[in-house]
């Protein structure tokens, strides 16, 4: 199908616990469904897929980009997004936008914003890494933009809380990792988003993934891979 059809865009968010994807056609979002329960990123994504472009009297031949989240997340799950795009790459020649699940999780600060009339001036978002660490990063409000002041990272909770107070900044914290551990991370200059905005969805990709794709960062499909930061279980603790 020729390119100047293919105006409809997907976005996958599998990083997580609860997956989702989301539908924009010309940059418009249009809609977004999360799948029904935890850890159904395999099982769902197709029919979830189906029925979102159903639902737009829209066919996948008609998907021109994909936006992912390509890591850090769960390892089973960001390799269904990637193992996703590829297909939609290589059989509908759709483009691919690998997004920082961590970026993406920005926009839900954007979203705490806006129901709560204030805007946090730095935020953190945290997954959980296991082992007591965390996949983390720093990032600042300047205008109107979140910008990323320390890199994608994996951390113990004191070495965030060292860099928090470093520059004696209060900083909003959202994020999956919270869930069972937002006691590591509590100090006079933290505070926690409400928990409504701790979990990545396919809506925060697309709002990044746009913008990148505004900028033409788009993946090649023969070199894309999941983002890694850390070896899986298996290998760590055979200490390779």
């Amino acid at each position: 199908m020729p390119k100047s059809q293919q105006d409809f865009e997907l976005a996958v968010e599998t990083s997580g616990r609860i997956g989702s994807i989301a539908l924009g056609k010309d940059g418009i979002l249009l809609q977004e469904s999360e799948f029904s329960g935890v850890m159904k990123h395999s099982v769902e994504l197709f029919d979830v897929m189906t029925a979102l472009l159903e639902q737009a009297n829209a066919r996948p031949a008609q998907v021109g980009t994909v936006y992912i989240t390509a890591g850090p997340g769960s390892f089973t799950g960001i390799r269904i997004a990637v193992t996703f795009a590829k297909m939609m790459g290589y059989a509908l020649n759709s483009r691919i936008v690998a997004v920082d699940t961590l970026d993406a999780m920005t926009a839900n600060a954007d979203d705490f914003s806006r129901q709560a009339g204030t805007m946090p001036r730095r935020i953190a978002p945290i997954l959980d890494a296991k082992q007591n660490r965390f996949f983390t990063a720093l990032y600042e409000h300047r205008d109107g933009e979140w910008v990323k002041i320390h890199p994608s990272a994996l951390l113990y909770p004191e070495e965030l809380l060292a860099l928090i107070n470093k520059d004696n900044i209060p900083t909003a914290l959202l994020g999956e990792g919270l869930v069972y551990y937002a006691d590591k991370f509590k100090n006079p200059l933290t505070t926690l988003l409400e928990p409504s905005f701790w979990t990545a969805n396919a809506r925060g990709v697309y709002t990044v993934g746009l913008k990148m794709a505004e900028k033409h960062l788009y993946s090649d499909i023969n070199t894309l891979i999941p983002t890694y930061i850390r070896k899986p279980d298996a290998i760590e603790k055979r200490g390779l």
